[in-house]
């Protein structure tokens, strides 16, 4: 079930790259959307999650410094940034996304063992992290093509990325990570996130304002995480 709805995830967003322009408002009111629900999760489901334990607040940092140099390397694709090469892979900027991706598929593969009798915590995570992958899917498979790529080297590029969440859920199930691992890998996953959606909130805004259609489409991302999970 996670690996599929994250697989899917990204298919659908590099299928929706033929009908939607990554400049175009429905785009970045989609990625604000996406990054709001995102952010709503983060603060109401995970973070309190995390902070049961009193060195939550470590692994969130580190999470969060690990995405600074991610997004170092990944040319801030994480969170929206387009990048063309025209002619050429963007190698550098598509592996520090799929580590991105590996990362955070990996507390999902942890959450059931841990909450015996409830897991919204990992529905939360699991959907918001799909949610988020719908658009950056979409964002990849341009860079692809608008690099003059071949086919199957896009489709190459975008399955690749649509394996690295279910490969960061697999390696956790199939080590030695158990339920005392979880809260760790959450709180490195929510470091990592919480950096995407706060980027994804203000850079997505022009000129870093809001106007009013944005001030709804974030509202209605928040107020969903509020009562999905």
């Amino acid at each position: 079930m996670i690996s599929l709805v994250l697989f899917t995830a990204v298919i659908l967003g590099g299928l929706a790259s033929f009908i939607i322009q990554t400049e175009s408002s429905f785009f970045k009111l989609s990625l604000a959307f996406s990054g709001a629900f995102l952010f709503g999760t983060l603060l109401t489901h995970l973070l309190p999650e995390v902070f049961t334990n009193p060195n939550g607040g470590y692994w969130v940092l580190l999470g969060f410094g690990l995405q600074l140099v991610l997004d170092f390397i990944s040319k801030g694709l994480e969170h929206g940034h387009l990048h063309i090469q025209r002619n050429k892979i963007p190698l550098l900027p598509l592996v520090g996304l799929f580590i991105h991706a590996f990362i955070e598929g990996m507390p999902l593969g942890l959450d059931g063992e841990y909450h015996e009798h409830h897991n919204h915590y990992g529905d939360g995570l699991l959907w918001s992290i799909a949610l988020h992958k719908l658009p950056i899917a979409l964002l990849v498979a341009t860079a692809l093509r608008s690099a003059r790529l071949s086919s199957w080297k896009v489709i190459s590029g975008i399955l690749l990325f649509a394996v690295c969440s279910p490969l960061g859920n697999a390696f956790a199930i199939n080590t030695n990570f158990d339920q005392s691992n979880f809260l760790p890998l959450l709180g490195i996953a929510t470091g990592l996130l919480l950096h995407v959606s706060t980027t994804i909130l203000f850079e997505s805004a022009s000129n870093h304002q809001f106007n009013a259609i944005k001030m709804v489409v974030v509202a209605a991302g928040i107020s969903l995480s509020l009562f999905l999970f």
